[in-house]
């Protein structure tokens, strides 16, 4: 899914970019951009960014994509690509910050700026959406998460992520019209997309609470074998913070793009950009394909559940305690 994530992020640039073409430069600008900043209609944020916030922000990003790329070369994963292209994106969004400052009326920087920040996420949960198939996959734990198939989570999830992220760009798009009714529209077409959004990524976060509560209640064997848990708690950590994310955006675009949350930039950086740099922060350690490999997958056999022999080849440096893996079950049928 990393390229059609990326396809779309790019079809969602080329739609605002396209509806900028229509907000043409309008005659009520302030001529003094940085003198009230709060009431020029012509500055989109209705704030001034600032600089040191905006740098320390797309650098931090910026290092995290790059150890993202350094593991994803040490290890593999290309299913996990679609996060760490995010993470890129989100940069890029930062450092687009830094030229509005000095050109606040300038409406494709704000553009640009905005889509990368508001619709890189999609790829941070697509990412998540991914890793809890591969998890239950692995695992052979289809049947603690019944009804419900480990792919069809991944297809399902992923899907939903795709056409939210189509509304919230073509509601983006809207919202920048010179025409009240279409801004408005923009708006509302917007936080539905957002609101989809939350709830769906709110259910994927309960189906990964019940596969681990199933998998404590009814298998002991597979509960006990250590070496996942610390990927499969990496995970619920991040989906903890992309709701709060989420939520943030939520209720940020139920008050407007002139309410108190959208124009005050310190609730940006706080329940929007640092939830989302602690989730992806979380991979770069707990890197999935360090622990999702062929000589850890769990395989069933005609009675029960069994996984190769760990003893050949031992996991290093999953849980640093010391300690090997719990051994599969290795008893063959007599």
């Amino acid at each position: 899914m990393p390229r059609s994530s990326f396809v779309n992020l790019s079809l969602g640039l080329l739609l605002l970019l396209g509806a900028s073409v229509v907000n043409a430069q309008r005659s009520y600008c302030a001529e003094d951009p940085f003198a009230n900043p709060s009431e020029d209609r012509c500055n989109p944020l209705r704030y001034i960014p600032v600089i040191w916030g905006a740098i320390t922000a797309l650098v931090l990003y910026f290092i995290v994509a790059i150890l993202l790329t350094v593991q994803f070369f040490r290890y593999g994963g290309k299913y996990f690509l679609c996060l760490v292209i995010g993470c890129y994106c989100y940069g890029i969004g930062l450092c687009m910050r830094i030229p509005f400052r000095s050109d606040p009326h300038n409406t494709t920087i704000y553009i640009v700026q905005y889509l990368f920040i508001v619709l890189s996420p999609c790829a941070f949960l697509a990412g998540d959406y991914i890793l809890l198939g591969r998890i239950v996959s692995h695992l052979s734990g289809d049947r603690h998460l019944r009804p419900v198939r480990p792919n069809k989570v991944t297809l399902f999830f992923v899907l939903s992520d795709v056409a939210t992220f189509l509304i919230q760009a073509a509601g983006g798009g809207l919202s920048i019209s010179q025409k009240p009714a279409m801004r408005d529209a923009g708006q509302k077409i917007f936080l539905a997309g957002i609101c989809l959004q939350l709830a769906s990524f709110a259910f994927f976060t309960c189906l990964w609470a019940l596969f681990g509560i199933r998998a404590y209640k009814r298998d002991p064997e597979l509960w006990g074998m250590a070496w996942w848990k610390p990927l499969y708690w990496a995970l619920g950590f991040t989906c903890a913070m992309f709701l709060i994310r989420s939520v943030f955006r939520a209720v940020e675009l139920s008050e407007g793009y002139t309410g108190y949350l959208a124009t005050h930039e310190i609730y940006i950086y706080l329940l929007d950009t640092l939830p989302l740099f602690l989730g992806v922060t979380t991979y770069i350690y707990f890197w999935p394909a360090r622990y999702l490999r062929a000589d850890t997958k769990v395989i069933k056999d005609e009675q029960d559940m069994s996984s190769v022999d760990h003893a050949a080849t031992p996991i290093p440096d999953l849980t640093q305690t010391g300690e090997r893996p719990v051994e599969a079950v290795q008893e063959v049928k007599k």
